[in-house]
């Protein structure tokens, strides 16, 4: 109780002022000692200079683990621990690797420094698609929050950058468990950024399938028969930046299990994708002719995740044929109104010649039976790993990439974001969707800039480039928000490029109508100071 008192007295038990920063293994190194210790644990640097004086195994057992990652050394002595609970005031920030390593060169090469590839790398290509792990061992006393490690496959998860890794390892999900007394969570790590789609279906109070989708065309499936009954649905929290999924139900009946119960996996490559039955259950009208809809699976036994920048395509039988569109699944936070964790919240145009959008939003009957995708896409998370400044076009519709995107990036921990500007382009200021919402973000985060452009409505433009440069980015109010009339044009795209402007953004990110992303990566493509690698065009 001593330490949860020193936790909760609001002392700096980082050592860092409570600042997040990613510490290399060189520097984590320099932190061995009893008077300054740090430690990593599963990719996380704790400072556990503190923690000496409290530890059960006394100050030299934690020793063992300090200026070193120590995931090892504490699954195999406290693998039952919530150790993310027990330290996250001394929490420093993500263990990043610094360092190539050619594992190819160190096996080959006699003369290589370099330790050879662990056995479990070797004869991972041999190893079956499907594995049923052991039961977890039991707590050897009482607690009121426990946990079980149960082995999975053999992997290789590396922090490493793209370009710093020469080799590509898969990504193959670790699986853990932790409990309450009235909880239990399933957790899975993957890789830092590997942005998964997670599908949880439920068959009944003991029976779950979790597919965690990656690397495109790779799903890992989990199927469980748990020890007890838990209630429906769970609570589905992921960290992208960690890679951390964790999957939280409310036990039927509280009380401490000793095994979460039985569990088989299986890893399947280039399958097809996967479609599920689900009605309209609510339409709200955002604009006069577009509206937010969330879709329910039928049964309500099925809850989706979908990762940022990717798409579900859906599907309906009108007039005796399917027809199919994407769309991408946006923030529950982004409707207005309550959103289900197992519904799907889509932001919907109805166009005069589309017979699904006017199908979807109809206003009576809703609409029912639709056939609705797993989660798809090519969107890299990794990719922007670098950058901490920001442009998003978007032209419409578009915006719908853009809104889970730019919750993600306002709230990154890890190289935090400088400025984020969304350009949005629309023809009237009927037609801007999310207008409160974003606006409201401007307000809150003085790092987001936000500029309407409109086509069709004649606004008092700036007399200078000097002038427009400001307005872009304040208005005499002092808000982030602005209108103007106009369409993209390379001076807007200059502005982007040019590293003296105050709307630079060394990544831009696109989605719009066909036409508009071909013109903005012409005028991109025409510009002195474009890397091309730094552009990502979301496609319909």
């Amino acid at each position: 109780m001593d330490w949860i008192r020193l936790g909760n007295s609001g002392t700096d038990l980082t050592g860092t002022g409570g600042r997040i920063v990613p510490v290399s293994h060189a520097e984590l190194a320099k932190h061995d000692r009893a008077e300054d210790a740090w430690m990593a644990i599963r990719g996380k640097v704790y400072n556990v200079t503190r923690y000496m004086n409290f530890h059960p195994g006394g100050a030299d057992e934690l020793m063992r683990g300090a200026g070193k990652d120590a995931t090892r050394l504490f699954e195999e002595v406290h693998a039952w621990v919530n150790y993310e609970s027990l330290l996250a005031k001394c929490y420093i920030g993500p263990l990043r690797n610094t360092i190539t390593i050619n594992l190819a060169d160190s096996s080959t090469n006699p003369n290589s420094k370099l330790p050879p590839p662990p056995p479990s790398f070797a004869q991972a290509s041999k190893l079956s698609v499907t594995a049923t792990p052991t039961s977890p061992p039991t707590p050897t006393k009482d607690t009121t929050d426990t946990a079980s490690t149960t082995p999975p496959p053999p992997s290789i998860v590396s922090s490493a950058s793209d370009d710093s890794l020469k080799l590509s390892i898969p990504i193959v999900p670790r699986f853990d468990w932790i409990q309450k007394t009235a909880e239990l969570t399933l957790i899975f790590y993957t890789r830092s950024l590997a942005n998964p789609g997670v599908m949880v279906e439920c068959v009944d109070h003991l029976e779950v399938t979790v597919n965690i989708l990656l690397e495109s065309s790779v799903q890992h499936r989990y199927r469980f028969h748990l020890a007890n009954n838990v209630r429906w649905p769970c609570t589905v929290r992921t960290s992208l930046e960690s890679g951390k999924i964790e999957l939280m139900f409310n036990k039927l009946c509280p009380a401490l299990w000793t095994s979460y119960g039985q569990m088989t996996y299986e890893r399947r490559e280039n399958c097809e994708l996967q479609l599920h039955e689900y009605d309209v259950a609510t339409r709200v009208e955002i604009t006069h002719d577009s509206c937010a809809l969330l879709l329910r699976p039928k049964n309500n036994s099925l809850l989706q995740v979908t990762p940022v920048g990717h798409h579900v395509s859906v599907s309906a039988s009108i007039d005796g044929e399917y027809v199919s569109r994407s769309y991408t699944p946006v923030p529950a936070s982004c409707v207005s109104t309550d959103c289900p964790g197992t519904f799907i919240p889509l932001l919907v145009k109805s166009y005069q010649d589309g017979c699904l959008s006017k199908h979807l939003t109809r206003p009576v009957p809703l609409g029912t039976s639709l056939q609705v995708s797993q989660p798809s896409g090519n969107f890299a998370l990794s990719k922007l790993r670098h950058h901490n400044r920001f442009a998003l076009l978007a032209a419409g519709s578009g915006l719908t990439p853009m809104l889970a995107l730019l919750h993600y990036l306002l709230e990154r921990n890890s190289n935090r974001i400088e400025h984020i500007c969304l350009l949005y382009f629309n023809k009237t200021e009927a037609d801007i969707w999310c207008r409160e919402m974003l606006e409201n973000l401007c307000k809150k985060d003085k790092r987001f800039t936000l500029k309407h452009y409109l086509s069709e409505v004649e606004l008092p433009e700036p007399t200078a480039p000097a002038a427009a440069a400001a307005a872009a980015a304040t208005d005499s109010e002092g808000n982030r928000s602005t209108l103007v009339h106009g369409r993209v044009t390379p001076d807007i795209i200059r502005q982007l490029t040019t590293k003296d402007s105050p709307l630079y953004a060394s990544y831009c990110c696109l989605c719009g109508p066909k036409p508009f992303n071909e013109l903005c990566q012409q005028y991109f493509q025409q510009m002195p100071d474009h890397n091309p690698k730094h552009l990502h065009c979301f496609q319909g």
